[in-house]
């Protein structure tokens, strides 16, 4: 499937979807443009694209006319592209998606792209970078040496090269089904030799394991999907910027979707000792600037949560889990968070961590596993206790 606005970027798709079929492959054009007269013929028009979003056409192009904010428009073609992407994949007619564009061409085709389940191929050309739009979502980013506007040598080269990536990736046959419980392991840099111990000690007891670095958004859409079938949250040091730095207040939903779906979960508080912050020391606000710091590169500062901050964090992840339906544990390494959380090193304060551990025992019911164990986070004992809980929760023990 192609989409763009085809009143300013139709000679653009027409020229990725001539290659396209000149290789042998089906397509169908999706116009999102509103006013302009599109410059090529689309399969799907952008009347149905409107309809699909909740308004008219007509409607959206009065809307322009009287000089409204543009966002409520391309919002209502947004959810028009979602919602026509869905359908053309439930009735087996996508099997990859392209876009392309500018800042609207981007808010149209990411969130279109986001309505597919991962592993679908999804290939946006764009002019320039938008982080923001695309998120943690397996899209596949190709930016333009020049502005999408008009055929001609350098754009043409630009355009072939994507046709020729989108086409690649939906040749490629999808890899076999799975036939071993595959296991959601969350990680970052400072339980990463933890994480690789739990990996080897998973598969040697018969499950496969995918692991999310720090973010898990991707992890809870495969949980949605049914791909994953147990977690193990070793690092759900993002519950930091959802619910202590507010840096993602629409990640709520965190450590939520395994427990509706019953999924057995085992929750380890590794990084739950700092707070990540991309800034240079020198630019550490204010207040900041009294704690426990450590540089983890020129431009990304760590500083050491305090008590009351693990306090709120262990009340934000025993509501959770006391909500979660299917079989949870908590197990907890004594001896440090991270690998920066242990004697000798700068985050060490067991007394910090243990406000913490009282604080979520007091509050977790007690159908819920709790395990305290006297090694570090990336000590192999610690993770073959982990290991041997998973297993005996999965299997209906205690």
């Amino acid at each position: 499937m192609l989409m763009g606005t085809l009143d300013t970027k139709g000679l653009e798709v027409g020229f990725v979807r001539d290659w396209l079929e000149r290789r042998g492959h089906r397509t169908i054009v999706v116009d999102a443009g509103v006013l302009g007269k599109p410059q090529i013929k689309a399969d799907i028009q952008r009347e149905k694209v409107a309809k699909a979003g909740g308004k008219s056409l007509k409607e959206l192009i009065e809307d322009a006319q009287k000089g409204s904010d543009r966002v409520p428009i391309i919002q209502v073609m947004v959810k028009g592209a979602a919602e026509i992407v869905k359908q053309l994949y439930s009735q087996g007619k996508l099997d990859g998606i392209f876009s392309l564009g500018g800042s609207m061409g981007v808010a149209i085709g990411a969130n279109a792209m986001k309505a597919l389940p991962v592993g679908v191929p999804k290939l946006m050309l764009s002019t320039r970078l938008y982080p923001e739009a695309i998120g943690e979502a397996d899209i596949t980013v190709m930016q333009s040496p020049t502005d999408i506007m008009g055929l001609n040598p350098i754009t043409n080269r630009t355009l072939a090269y994507a046709a020729g990536a989108i086409s690649g990736m939906v040749e490629v046959q999808p890899l076999e089904k799975k036939t071993k419980p595959l296991i959601g392991i969350t990680a970052m840099g400072v339980t990463t030799p933890g994480v690789m111990m739990l990996q080897s000690l998973l598969q040697a007891r018969g499950y496969d394991t995918v692991v999310f670095h720090v973010n898990s958004e991707v992890m809870d859409k495969l949980v949605a999907e049914g791909v994953i079938d147990g977690i193990l949250d070793y690092t759900p040091c993002e519950l930091i910027r959802i619910f202590i730095t507010s840096e993602t207040p629409e990640r709520v939903a965190r450590l939520e979707i395994a427990g509706r779906r019953g999924i057995p979960q085992v929750i380890v508080p590794g990084g739950l000792d700092m707070i990540v912050l991309r800034v240079a020391r020198d630019e550490l606000p204010e207040r900041y600037k009294n704690r426990k710091i450590y540089m983890h590169g020129p431009f990304v500062t760590a500083v050491r949560t305090t008590r009351e901050e693990l306090v709120r964090l262990a009340e934000v992840i025993s509501d959770k889990a006391n909500r979660a339906t299917g079989p949870m544990a908590m197990v907890i390494p004594l001896k440090g968070f991270s690998e920066i959380d242990k004697e000798g090193k700068a985050f060490y304060e067991p007394e910090t961590d243990t406000a913490f551990v009282s604080e979520l025992t007091k509050r977790l019911k007690k159908t819920i596993v709790v395990k305290e164990v006297e090694y570090h986070i990336n000590d192999e004992q610690f993770a073959e206790e982990v290991v041997r809980i998973y297993d005996q929760i999965s299997k209906g023990g205690r």
